[in-house]
């Protein structure tokens, strides 16, 4: 999703995009092998109840994978970007999070990416940049909230149940790959970046109500709790996770509008 947007937002540099054959995050003798002035590092494992269910290979990816990027980085002196994730936080601040407060993830995913920030505040050189509820890619590559919703609404639910009681800050691929763009141009000082698209706070049920008015869609949005919703997401969630503004992001609503129009 988030590799789609970056290479479209940096077509002007000459970008090596691996397979995962090639380059398998896993596999330290074969990163070695690899000569580059600059890593995005956007290889994880992001599916909550795969890794709730799989935690080995859940560390072997999110955390391992990310030291062995960052063992790159540093043996060849070259800054790192490392995509992290609000959820890093244990939701129990009921007020935006800010660079400064303490991670205390609650589940193995959450761990497994703040395990990989902490790894990367080892070399001077890398840029943790936290992310919110991601939504892009499109068609096919999309695999999260936005499509599973537009899916039922294809498949002619007529009501749909979204929890109220998970509140985040929703963010656009597309936003994220510019602001990439803008801190390998611009080189602002290495360290944690909140890049998530403006909001006060989103529920999912918020979320939900404006895909379906910007789609005009003849679905009834059905608020509930997230503990109603355990067959379909029996992993548990940060129940807040919005961070603090990024000035550079758009607003969330017309930025899940332009998606929505594009695809």
């Amino acid at each position: 999703m988030v590799g789609n947007s970056v290479c479209q937002a940096l077509k002007g540099h000459d970008l090596l995009t691996p397979s995962k054959q090639e380059l398998n995050v896993t596999r330290l003798e074969q990163i070695m092998r690899f000569k580059t002035d600059y890593i995005i590092h956007l290889a994880s494992e992001t599916d909550h109840e795969y890794c709730d269910e799989n935690p080995a290979q859940c560390y072997l990816v999110n955390t391992i994978g990310t030291a062995n990027m960052m063992r790159l980085a540093k043996s060849l002196h070259i800054p790192i970007i490392y995509i992290s994730t609000a959820s890093v936080f244990d939701g129990k601040k009921l007020s935006p999070y800010e660079i400064h407060d303490v991670p205390n993830p609650i589940n193995h995913y959450n761990a497994s990416k703040y395990y990989g920030e902490i790894l990367c505040l080892q070399h001077s050189l890398s840029y943790i940049l936290r992310c919110g509820w991601m939504f892009g890619g499109g068609k096919g590559l999309d695999k999260k909230f936005v499509a599973k919703l537009v899916n039922k609404i294809n498949v002619g639910q007529k009501e749909i149940k979204v929890c109220t009681d998970c509140i985040g800050s929703p963010t656009y691929s597309v936003d994220v790959a510019h602001f990439i763009n803008r801190v390998i141009s611009n080189k602002p000082l290495p360290g944690i970046i909140h890049c998530a698209n403006k909001s006060n706070g989103v529920s999912r049920y918020e979320f939900a109500c404006e895909v379906v008015r910007i789609l005009n869609a003849k679905v009834n949005i059905i608020p509930c709790k997230i503990d109603d919703l355990k067959d379909e997401f029996p992993c548990k969630r940060t129940n807040y996770e919005v961070l603090s503004n990024n000035q550079f992001m758009p607003d969330w609503k017309q930025s899940l509008k332009d998606y929505l129009c594009q695809y």
